[in-house]
């Protein structure tokens, strides 16, 4: 199923593939949160993810948030402006966009209505990390499902099969991006482009997980190559990619070129567009420095 999706194509691979499997999903999800609402002790963990305790809010915390929004919304790796360049000229690029940002804060509230009552229900920490999908979820299968054992076994299978399939897209959506250079650059098929893509790839992530070894040469400094990248990624390539395309956008893009993207030549009526070009041209590239700043120390 990766071969198809990676040398697919946008719409004969990913697109083909998310269009059954990811609905599927969020019904899956939708499922595991009445079943996490159902636990013992499940009132508590949904009090302690949906009221606020402002005595722990601070500016870093603040920061921290937006900078989490850079890899839930992927915003500044390229993979969006990739996939937004197959769309067809009917397609509101606002609307997908609104659509997008709302559907990923939805689908992250689910996600907490499920861990943190699990958490609370089965006694583990909120803050275990990403182990807890790990740890809670088959918990939640197991208790909700304590009648019908054979059940929870059958819908934890396919939960953890289709969240491999959801890391599967995210990692293709990540892949097609240098796929679509090298195709459209070197002027070589897509199949070889994406073959040479992987290749680099796995040679690069091959490295990556040996410096996490003993040995010291493929340390950088006194970061292995794996936290040496990571960082070079997470707190300067990621942001310094958002800032580059915002002010591309808002100063250096035409307005008129602008406009006629975000309206489809004025088919559709894009109703916030002069705020979405404050933000552009404003809000953005000022709050992208701060959160800058923030990742340098310095604020």
């Amino acid at each position: 199923m990766s071969h198809l999706i990676i040398t697919g194509g946008v719409r004969k691979g990913i697109e083909r593939v998310s269009k059954w499997l990811m609905p599927l999903l969020f019904l899956l999800l939708l499922v595991l949160v009445g079943c996490a609402l159902s636990l013992p002790g499940s009132r508590e963990g949904v009090r302690f993810f949906l009221r606020p305790d402002f005595s722990v809010f601070s500016v870093h915390t603040l920061f921290e948030a937006l900078g989490q929004t850079f890899f839930s919304l992927s915003v500044g790796m390229g993979c969006l402006v990739t996939y937004a360049s197959y769309f067809g000229p009917s397609v509101p690029l606002g609307h997908s966009a609104l659509q997008t940002a709302a559907l990923d804060t939805l689908v992250a509230i689910l996600a907490g209505l499920i861990i943190f009552p699990a958490t609370f229900s089965v006694g583990v920490m909120p803050d275990a990390g990403p182990s807890l999908i790990f740890i809670t979820l088959p918990s939640v299968f197991q208790q909700a499902f304590s009648a019908f054992p054979w059940l929870g076994i059958l819908v934890g299978s396919v939960f953890y099969i289709l969240l491999v399939l959801a890391a599967l897209t995210s990692l293709i959506s990540l892949h097609e991006g240098p796929t679509a250079f090298v195709h459209e650059e070197f002027h070589i098929s897509r199949r070889a482009a994406a073959r040479w893509v992987t290749v680099l790839a796995m040679v690069s992530g091959t490295l990556c997980s040996l410096s996490l070894g003993k040995g010291t040469w493929l340390h950088i400094g006194k970061r292995s190559l794996f936290d040496f990248l990571d960082y070079l990624t997470a707190d300067y390539l990621l942001i310094l990619g958002g800032l580059l395309t915002v002010i591309y956008v808002g100063w250096v893009l035409p307005e008129d070129t602008l406009r006629a993207e975000m309206t489809n030549h004025g088919a559709h009526r894009f109703r916030i567009y002069p705020l979405f070009r404050f933000a552009v041209r404003y809000v953005c590239p000022v709050s992208i420095v701060l959160i800058f700043l923030h990742q340098l120390g310095v604020i």
